[in-house]
């Protein structure tokens, strides 16, 4: 009996296990909407860039048909 006793008190409640499990799985959704937050200004920044390239190669482009020529 002695024995039985022991033993139930090192398994681990379901509870126990469930609880874990939900703090893991937060965690790693903190983790990852941190990591979407970086994701999104990085996106930005880049779609930023690429508007302003696009900008310049239209600039570029429509100079000689206005007859200027672009300075390089």
């Amino acid at each position: 009996m002695q024995d039985e006793m022991s033993w139930r008190w090192r398994v681990p409640s379901m509870r126990a296990v469930l609880e874990t499990r939900q703090k893991a799985a937060a965690a790693q959704v903190k983790d990852l909407e941190a990591e979407s937050e970086r994701v999104r200004a990085a996106l930005a920044d880049t779609q930023e860039v690429h508007r302003r390239r696009v900008i310049g190669l239209e600039q570029y482009l429509e100079a000689p048909a206005e007859g200027r020529l672009p300075s390089t």
